[in-house]
């Protein structure tokens, strides 16, 4: 018995050396195969999730559809045939349409009653299209009204004052210069002509221009220098008449300028304006 037990012991003995010389290779091996299959697992999850596009593979973007706010020529010729209010429902659809916004000005000026809408309308189209203030169907609602009821004449001086740039003094100009008006545009215009912000808008051609129409005739005389460096047609329009040297007394045979003397100092500012433009003109050709 007691041989038995000391055979078993040194059986018991040598497992647990075997034990021990393989050590722990196999569990490592173990936990590094575990490991390997956990990443191989993670990664094809996030090859699922969010696919991988080739670098040679191009991009294609969708641009974004573009419309155009405005009417066409078949939808304005029919608006215009029906009138006013056909031409505001238009421009209802197209806010933004200078050609309806045009038309729509035109037919609101036909009516006395509309020329409040038709300064409104103005006041829009030239938000939506700058360029329009030197449009000859705009210019002519402007001087129609102006010429109109004081308060609907007070805004169409004030648009052309000071909403259309260097073209609303040349109207104002032009307003001073027509035949039949009355006295309140006169001298609304005349008054915002000598308003600083309205002369910073106007070029120096019409300035001398507009000095010269205001002064009196021989006053005139020490407005010619400043008239030959920037006089232009419209300064020669005021210039030449003095060059005559009969029309005054009851006669007529008189000098009117006789302050004037023999004109060479006019003659002289006549010709550099006359030269200045023709060379101008040349250069355009």
């Amino acid at each position: 018995m007691a041989l038995a037990g000391v055979g078993l012991v040194g059986v018991v003995g040598i497992v647990a050396l075997a034990i021990m010389l393989r050590g722990t290779a196999p569990i490592d091996a173990l936990e590094q195969s575990s490991s390997a299959a956990e990443v191989s697992d993670a990664g094809s999850a996030a090859q699922d999730a969010a696919p991988v596009i080739p670098a040679s593979t191009p991009v294609v973007t969708k641009e974004p559809a573009t419309t155009t706010n405005r009417a066409s020529a078949e939808e304005l010729d029919a608006a215009r045939t029906k009138g006013a209010t056909a031409l505001a429902a238009l421009a209802e659809r197209y806010a933004d349409d200078p050609d309806v916004l045009r038309a729509l000005v035109s037919a609101y000026t036909r009516d006395k009653a509309n020329y409040a809408k038709a300064m409104t309308t103005v006041r829009k189209l030239l938000a939506v299209a700058p360029d329009m203030a030197r449009d000859p169907d705009v210019k002519q609602s402007l001087l129609i009204v102006a010429n109109g009821p004081v308060d609907v004449a007070a805004t169409a001086l004030d648009i052309m004052g000071k909403e259309m740039g260097a073209r609303g003094p040349e109207l104002l100009y032009e307003l001073l210069s027509a035949s039949g008006l009355g006295k309140f545009p006169k001298e609304r215009a005349t008054r915002l002509l000598t308003d600083p912000k309205v002369k910073e808008l106007a070029g120096p051609g019409l300035l001398i221009a507009n000095d010269l129409r205001a002064a009196a005739g021989c006053d005139r005389k020490k407005l010619f220098a400043r008239a030959a460096k920037e006089g232009d047609e419209r300064a020669l329009a005021h210039l030449k008449p003095l060059l005559a040297t009969k029309g005054c007394s009851w006669h007529r045979q008189s000098d009117c300028f006789a302050c004037l003397g023999d004109r060479k100092d006019l003659r002289a500012t006549i010709d550099a304006i006359t030269k200045r433009l023709d060379q101008a003109g040349s250069s355009k050709q």
